[in-house]
């Protein structure tokens, strides 16, 4: 019963016998099916009666039940697969810092390669134009190989710098700038260094035109021919007996230069040294080999050194582009996958 003034008192009816399982979902369940219904004094009373929903607290106690053992099941499974998942990662993983080592292994003997060539080919056009500056072909592609290689250098440098930064654009246009560097230098190499027979007879017309003027104590080719028989150990054009007089008899030694004695210093005189020439001259110790076929000899040599670089530098290149472009497209696909389940978890 309620007396005026006072609040209306709600009525709840509580089997305990339905009470025993109550979660709560059960809870908002019970919120939803109560109901009102009118007092003696026009106000409401609220009645609930637990009793009405006994079967439906049961099956969704057993449905909660059957969530949790599922929920369980599922946190007991997701590490066994998480463990396969990095089982089979750990292989790719081991593979793609191998490329990425072998990457730049790649880099760093193309640049040096590239920095031998440079030296080579400046030593080589150096020694070309000493002897026979009318090799104007010659010399140009040594300057241009020099120049290949000089670019060599820093596209391999952007193009690791470029995938590992994972920029497409300026991968794909150092890698083509080192392709069109590949096949110059092929050109370059195989058509202009190899030393020809025509350049054989060029070059020996113009050692016997520097060896007439050294005679002729010309300053330059007298220097040119001293180093080019101190360091060959050799004596004349042809042999010791290009430096006898007409009218010296053959009973007596050449008159040599002390350059073709093996007591030849460089860095003295050859007025403080003429007493050691006047000895070796005497004692005919003075080298008997002429230059000429040892010159040609080492511009052979020399020709083979930097077609032999040249194509060491281009198997690298080549071997370098292969790889980064592997590597490039693996970079790009990491980052795909690493960028779509982010994009997931904010949608």
């Amino acid at each position: 019963m309620m007396t005026m003034g006072t609040r209306p008192r709600a009525f709840v009816v509580l089997r305990t016998e339905t009470f025993a399982v109550l979660t709560p979902s059960h809870a908002a369940v019970l919120r939803m099916h109560t109901r009102y219904l009118p007092g003696r004094t026009g106000n409401a009373d609220v009645r609930l009666i637990l009793d009405q929903f006994p079967a439906h607290w049961n099956a969704m106690a057993s449905e909660d039940a059957k969530h949790q053992e599922v929920v369980t099941i599922e946190e007991k499974k997701d590490p066994g697969l998480d463990d396969e998942k990095q089982d089979e990662e750990e292989p790719k993983k081991r593979a793609d810092t191998c490329l990425k080592i072998l990457f730049v292994i790649l880099g760093v003997v193309s640049v040096v390669v590239a920095i031998a060539l440079i030296i080579v080919t400046i030593l080589t056009s150096i020694a070309t134009r000493a002897y026979d500056a009318d090799q104007s072909s010659r010399i140009a592609a040594m300057v241009l190989l020099a120049t290949s290689a000089a670019v060599t250098i820093c596209m391999v440098i952007y193009l690791e710098v470029a995938t590992f930064k994972k920029h497409s654009k300026p991968m794909v246009g150092a890698a083509a700038v080192i392709l069109i560097l590949a096949i110059a230098q092929a050109l370059i190499g195989g058509i202009s260094v190899n030393v020809t027979p025509e350049d054989e007879a060029k070059l020996v017309k113009s050692l016997a035109e520097s060896f007439r003027l050294a005679i002729e104590n010309n300053a330059r080719h007298y220097k040119l021919w001293s180093m080019t028989q101190h360091d060959l150990s050799c004596c004349g054009m042809y042999s010791p007996e290009d430096y006898r007089s007409p009218a010296q008899p053959y009973q007596f030694p050449p008159d040599v230069p002390i350059s073709c004695c093996p007591s030849y210093d460089p860095s003295r005189s050859d007025l403080v040294q003429d007493r050691d020439r006047l000895l070796c001259k005497s004692r005919k110790t003075f080298f008997t080999n002429g230059c000429k076929d040892l010159v040609l000899m080492v511009f052979n040599e020399t020709a083979t050194i930097v077609l032999a670089v040249t194509i060491i530098l281009i198997i690298c290149e080549i071997l370098l582009l292969i790889v980064g472009l592997v590597l490039g497209k693996k970079l790009r696909l990491l980052h795909k996958n690493q960028v779509s389940p982010s994009d997931g978890q904010k949608e």
